[in-house]
């Protein structure tokens, strides 16, 4: 049996070995480690970085404002940097290490995801945020008043519709002409036909409806979104697939399905990247954030009755859906 008598000493010796562990790794660690009130963290981004850039903050040009002013409110610590850019602005922004979030219309492709793994050696997460209607205006007088969402489709295959003549359409690259394909079922590598004609941004698409009779423009009502965007031009009531009476892109018609054709505003991070972003996204995410879309008068995306994927395929892995074609 071990005499009793040792014990006091074996136990200093252990404390003493203890506490020279410890004194060894404050002087080799030096600034890097930080004292609190819960004991010995290491310093990480977020205690260094102030500054989150959000990369396609033109997508919501009323809605991010509004919700970048409450999260510096609630972490006044902190500022998002909003820059412009549409989806394929924000994923470049991202690879070429710019910004930590971006805003996107549509998720990455298959070629944009294998970019992102080449660049950063990353792969991307996407969730949706809000909910947006793809709004086609006309001209007042004589524009349609209605359409089916096969007529878009078949003017999209190049096929012709009476109701109309010419589809003019922001740049491609923010994303809102291929979640309109995505919508109506078609490939999004697909070749666009004549009649289709792009311009710089959804106020040329409207500003060009309105000197076009023949004509009808694509907007989204995160971007643009009053029902009646200026005077002399209408929103076009479009009927589904399924039949029934043709709906507006209003608020109740968007998130119960009745108005066919809509889009998602995802926001997307680098899966290992910035502690800052990824928070920034999961505020978005959060039923605070969800509940901040709400007020600001938009659709949030996990309080709608669509089905709603929050997951994407990592970077580079192969997807057989219609949208990474």
């Amino acid at each position: 049996m071990e005499d009793s008598r040792h014990r006091p000493k074996w136990l200093f010796v252990r404390v003493a070995f203890y506490l020279l562990v410890v004194a060894v790794v404050i002087v080799l660690r030096g600034p890097a480690l930080r004292t609190g009130g819960t004991g010995f963290r290491f310093s990480t981004e977020s205690d260094t970085v102030r500054t989150i850039t959000l990369a396609g903050v033109e997508l919501a040009p009323e809605l991010m404002p509004r919700i970048i002013s409450d999260y510096e409110w609630a972490f006044p610590e902190l500022h998002v940097n909003g820059i412009e850019g549409g989806t394929a602005r924000a994923l470049e922004a991202m690879a070429n290490q710019r910004a930590q979030v971006g805003l996107l219309y549509r998720k990455p492709n298959r070629d944009e995801r294998a970019i992102m793994m080449s660049a950063v050696k990353d792969s991307v997460l996407c969730f949706p945020i809000a909910l947006g209607g793809i709004e086609i205006l006309a001209q007042d007088g004589t524009g349609p008043d209605s359409l089916t969402a096969d007529d878009l489709r078949r003017a999209l295959r190049g096929e012709a519709v009476p109701a109309f003549d010419t589809v003019w359409a922001s740049d491609p690259n923010d994303g809102l002409w291929d979640a309109l394909r995505t919508c109506l079922g078609l490939a999004r590598n697909a070749p666009n036909p004549p009649r289709v004609k792009f311009l710089k941004d959804e106020k040329q698409v409207v500003d060009a409806v309105l000197a076009d009779p023949r004509g009808i423009g694509i907007t989204s009502t995160l971007s643009l979104p009053d029902t009646v965007v200026a005077e002399g031009v209408h929103a076009v009531a479009i009927r589904a697939d399924k039949g029934g009476a043709a709906a507006m892109p209003e608020y109740e018609a968007i998130a119960y399905g009745s108005y066919p054709l809509y889009h998602y505003l995802y926001a997307a991070s680098l899966a290992n990247g910035s502690v800052r972003g990824a928070m920034f996204v999961t505020h978005l995410t959060s039923d605070r954030g969800q509940r901040q879309i709400e007020r600001a008068g938009f659709l949030p995306a996990r309080q709608t009755a669509r089905a709603i994927v929050i997951t994407d395929h990592p970077l580079g892995e192969k997807s057989g859906s219609k949208e990474d074609q």
